[in-house]
């Protein structure tokens, strides 16, 4: 087993909505995973499986209904001291999947990313905060004459360097990308993720990836996490889960890649996955180790099934 203290650990989180009366929708349902320091996690799946609520539940913009997070060796999920709440704030980041609905479209660039270090003070005086914003904006590949501009006034790809850079003027320990490429064109989105990882390499930030486009979670991520209804049904480094996928529901994500390669392409089958269909109930799954770090969630029969396959 890893030795190394995760930087964030996550145990058996749910998170439910009450919709009405009779009816409450479990987005998450009892998730576990950890992340380690200066590594990136990526958690996939198609939309409404939980992935996006998740990251929220994490960084607290929802309460979780139960269970445990634990970010640097503390407790933040239940009652938040207000010194825990600072530290989480300034520590913990998220990079949002809409570039334009996140940036204020009444403040020019300068005041949006000003914006978490005036609320913390964490800068001593004018000059210093001018310095790390002109700093972090270059290291986003934009100019400190950016700062002047309003939101409205920079393409798709620009507006997300924005975010990013909003979010690591706070030189946060932990980074939750929800979903930070989708918005944008394929060029772009590798241009952003590029970025990431230099400022990974350069600053050791740690990253919860979260993604429904397996090829670029394979591109950035160290160890995967595949989500459905709530659930995450198989987890793995990036070689276990693209080499030896056990889990259907896996299996079809793979299989929905496009491959670059024409004459390959003709001859892909994407195989479709119906839990319902083939019987699949995940409450009743446990979770089967295939080695340290691979494991999938599965009935005793589903695993001996699936491993043969």
């Amino acid at each position: 087993m890893d030795e190394r203290t995760p930087l964030l650990e996550v145990k058996d989180l749910r998170q439910h909505f009450k919709i009405s009366r009779k009816y409450t929708t479990k987005a998450v349902d009892g998730i576990s995973f950890k992340i380690y320091e200066g590594e990136t996690f990526g958690l996939v799946g198609e939309s409404g499986s939980g992935k996006s609520t998740t990251g929220r539940s994490i960084i607290r913009l929802y309460n979780p209904t139960s269970g445990e997070v634990i970010f640097d060796g503390k407790k933040i999920s239940g009652k938040l001291s207000a010194q825990d709440e600072k530290e989480l704030r300034t520590n913990m980041q998220m990079i949002f999947q809409d570039p334009m609905a996140c940036l204020n479209p009444r403040k020019k660039v300068y005041d949006i990313i000003a914006q978490g270090l005036e609320i913390n003070h964490l800068y001593k005086n004018k000059e210093e905060l001018d310095e790390k914003i002109n700093k972090i904006l270059e290291r986003v590949g934009l100019s400190k004459e950016h700062a002047t501009r309003f939101p409205h006034q920079f393409s798709g790809g620009q507006r997300q360097r924005i975010g990013i850079a909003r979010a690591l003027v706070m030189n946060p320990k932990l980074v939750i990308a929800d979903e930070a490429i989708s918005a944008l064109d394929v060029s772009i989105q590798a241009q952003v993720v590029n970025l990431m990882k230099d400022i990974q390499e350069e600053l050791g930030t740690t990253y919860l990836f979260i993604a429904h486009d397996l090829s670029m979670v394979k591109y950035i991520s160290n160890r995967i996490g595949v989500m459905h209804l709530g659930h995450i049904v198989e987890m793995g480094t990036t070689d276990e889960i693209f080499q030896n996928p056990i889990h259907p529901y896996t299996k079809s994500l793979l299989s929905a890649i496009p491959h670059p390669n024409p004459v390959v392409e003709k001859k892909r089958i994407a195989l479709v996955y119906d839990k319902d269909k083939e019987g699949i109930d995940y409450t009743k799954g446990v979770y089967h180790q295939l080695t340290e770090t691979h494991t999938v969630l599965a009935t005793n029969d589903e695993f001996t099934r699936w491993y043969t396959q």
